[in-house]
């Protein structure tokens, strides 16, 4: 079943008070668009993403299509 997913290749963090897409094509992981209200939740998403950086975008070239 396709995702219906776009590049560049990006992962999406959500919760109830939060959401941030992450661009995970580059060397290093940036926000996509708007930046979130909450800077020290959208700190923590971006060092996660980069701490990961590599199996994201692992993930990423997995994924079905």
């Amino acid at each position: 079943m396709p995702l219906n997913d776009h590049e560049p290749a990006h992962v999406h963090v959500r919760s109830a008070e939060f959401k941030i897409k992450i661009d995970i094509s580059g060397d290093q992981a940036k926000v996509m668009g708007e930046s979130e209200k909450n800077k020290k939740r959208q700190k923590q998403a971006l060092e996660i993403a980069n701490d990961n950086l590599a199996l994201l975008k692992s993930a990423w070239e997995k994924r079905p299509q």
